[in-house]
């Protein structure tokens, strides 16, 4: 029994979209480039998606030899959380709370008890349409994606923790345990778009 893979606790999306009441009153070339424009938004705050530590080999005599890592948990410490989060991408979860539970047997670790990064997303547009006779449109956007150049975290790629036993019974600890080496959106972009009806 566990969380779902796809399991948010929160999430909440909002958009709009805001028709600037500025230079309504200018005339001329002047207004037909400064009045007009709105501001679209998209923001989405979300926590974190679960995930499960793992052990990379068959600890338990697992039968089923393919994908067994998927089921291979460690053992959490009494003393631990079962969300032993803390939080920085070099080591996002206590990798101190876990350890190899006795041979042939599984371990104690609930599935997706662990829960990754939030997510704050917030995307943005200024956008205008310039008219040129009753058929013609020309439309402007100036588009922002990640606005706060947030680095959303994925979670973590290094979900494996042990990958062996030494020859003195010690436990082989995966380099990159604990440690999160990608962002599930880009850094900031932006781009300016026309598009021309006719």
């Amino acid at each position: 029994r566990g969380l779902s893979a796809f399991h948010a606790r929160h999430n909440l999306t909002l958009n709009g979209t805001w028709e600037l009441p500025f230079f309504q009153s200018k005339t001329g070339v002047i207004g037909a480039v400064l009045k007009g424009w709105s501001v679209n938004n998209i923001t989405t705050l979300r926590s974190g998606h679960p995930f499960t530590a793992q052990l990379g080999f068959n600890r338990s005599g697992n039968l089923n030899t393919t994908g067994f890592s998927r089921h291979e948990r460690p053992d959490l410490k009494p003393e631990c959380s079962v969300n032993p989060v803390l939080g920085g991408p070099d080591r996002y979860f206590d990798v101190n709370c876990f350890q190899l539970q006795t041979v042939n047997t599984r371990g104690n670790l609930p599935r997706n008890s662990l829960l990754g990064p939030g997510l704050v997303s917030i995307d943005a547009s200024l956008v205008k349409s310039f008219t040129a006779g009753a058929r013609r449109s020309l439309q402007v956007r100036l588009e922002v994606f990640n606005v706060p150049n947030r680095a959303n975290f994925a979670i973590p790629s290094g979900r494996i923790a042990f990958t062996g036993v030494a020859a003195d019974s010690s436990p082989i600890v995966a380099p990159n345990w604990g440690r999160i080496t990608s962002t599930v959106t880009t850094s900031r972009q932006l781009q300016l778009g026309a598009k021309l009806s006719f």
